[in-house]
């Protein structure tokens, strides 16, 4: 839903598979995940806790004392994270098969566990980066800051791409029961795009228009997301000798 969600939900996972008990500044804690979501920008360290507390209770994962240091609490994703996890990268990784061939992409279109962990933890040394494709794109963040955001705008864009028009049907109550949020929500949303002139809403005939510049940003976002796992997966490969 919110940005804040995702980021935390793979920064924790990439997290334990780069965790180093003789190094502090790798372990899990929740004092560490505050300091790489600063980067971002996303969440309150109040709201991050909040987000990891719902994360364990639905199951997804485990907080444990460290065994170096008693005082400290590791937090372990489960089971359950892991498999959410590899459902998500066969997902990420699917759309540069189909754009560059499947080889270079076989490992995580097949979940392959040794792949998933190599790259979770190369992906420690991507925060920065992965942080700047949001924090350079203020047209995204309006819509990633909200929850269902970016779903609805991919959602807009998406008819907009079916029917070959930059202009679509409005209708706020389906989207909000699409994803799960009041019509009030959507109206919020998307009255503070046209703010920003990203989108116009033509009240009378129930219409919304994406401006080029909104669908230049949501371009731009998808295609830096496309490079970072593009160069996470090949330093994954290499590192770990995987073919």
């Amino acid at each position: 839903m919110e940005a804040a969600r995702t980021v935390i939900f793979v920064v924790i996972i990439c997290m334990e598979a780069g965790y180093r008990e003789d190094d502090r500044e790798t372990w899990p804690t929740i004092g560490n995940l505050k300091k790489v979501l600063a980067l971002f920008g996303l969440a309150s360290p109040r709201r991050i806790e909040q987000l990891a507390g719902r994360l364990m209770q639905t199951g997804f994962l485990e907080s444990r004392v460290s065994a170096r240091d008693r005082r400290a609490r590791l937090l372990i994703p489960t089971a359950r994270m892991m498999e959410h996890d590899q459902d998500w990268l066969m997902t990420s990784y699917a759309p540069l098969a189909v754009l560059f061939g499947e080889a270079d992409y076989a490992l995580p279109l097949r979940g392959d566990k040794a792949f998933q962990r190599a790259q979770r933890q190369v992906a420690t040394g991507f925060f920065v980066p992965s942080a700047m494709v949001l924090l350079r794109n203020p047209d995204i963040m309006l819509f990633l800051a909200r929850d269902a955001g970016i779903l609805v705008l991919v959602e807009l864009a998406k008819e907009m791409a079916d029917r070959g028009t930059p202009t679509v049907d409005l209708s706020l109550a389906r989207l909000g029961r699409r994803f799960a949020v009041s019509r009030t929500h959507v109206r919020q949303l998307l009255a503070a795009a046209e703010t920003q002139e990203l989108v116009v809403i033509d009240q009378a005939r129930r219409r919304i228009t994406l401006q080029p510049r909104l669908l230049e940003s949501l371009d731009r976002f998808i295609a830096e997301g496309m490079s970072n796992h593009d160069l996470t997966g090949a330093a994954a490969r290499k590192q770990r000798g995987l073919t």
